[in-house]
């Protein structure tokens, strides 16, 4: 989960609800520099596919409000809805009096404990997911990384091509690119970016690899 490390000094806090339908995945701030005058507790739910989710009950609530229900608003279009904040938040004694879910408190994670800081206007844009969607923790250092590298983009590098073998005989090093197609006097080229130089060959003529060296 996301978390600014701002709203631990607020006492902000994200309470997770056993068997849960929504997670809170993401839970960021926006300070009065940041907020562009705004006051508001902005919710952003996703899909399964983390894809904008309209027509979600979005829901914020406080202790002894005299409304008979709590405010309530539906994602609209854009899979957003927001509430504009009124009540004092003190940072010493982490009082903030609104808490936010989806649909009820039982189907949803709870992002506790916001408001004004000092009536300063701020905002709290909280990100939902179905918990479907949402990977278990870690369990070891392997899985940590194996997740955090799934985030990029991976370069294939195919080590049986010719290029690669004929960087590899000569010392260039590891791609630093995927293969690329060029045309020069008509012909096609293939190249490929490494630590030590530029390889190149003829489309066809595979036997002929050469290289050039990388412009300073």
């Amino acid at each position: 989960m996301e978390f600014d490390p701002r709203l631990t000094e607020l006492g902000i806090k994200v309470t997770e609800t056993p068997n849960a339908k929504w997670k809170v995945t993401a839970v960021r701030y926006q300070n009065d520099q940041e907020s562009g005058g705004k006051h508001h507790i902005l919710f952003f739910p996703r899909d399964a596919s983390n894809k904008p989710a309209p027509g979600v009950a979005c829901v914020v609530d406080w202790p002894g409000r005299d409304d008979p229900q709590p405010f309530k608003a539906i994602s609209d279009a854009n899979g957003e809805a927001n509430f504009p904040m009124y009540a004092n938040l003190n940072p010493e004694l982490k009082n903030g009096p609104y808490f936010a879910y989806l649909e009820a408190e039982s189907a949803s994670d709870i992002v506790r404990g916001m408001g004004l800081p000092v009536k300063h206007h701020v905002n709290f844009l909280i990100t939902f997911a179905p918990a479907t969607a949402v990977a278990p923790p870690a369990q070891n250092i392997d899985q940590a990384l194996i997740a955090e590298a799934k985030k990029y983009r991976w370069m294939p590098i195919n080590t049986g091509a010719s290029l690669y073998k004929f960087a590899e005989k000569n010392n260039l090093g590891y791609p630093q690119t995927d293969e690329f197609e060029f045309v020069f006097g008509g012909d096609g080229y293939i190249g490929q970016v490494y630590n030590g130089g530029i390889v190149y060959v003829k489309k066809g003529d595979w036997g002929n690899v050469k290289s050039v060296k990388k412009p300073a």
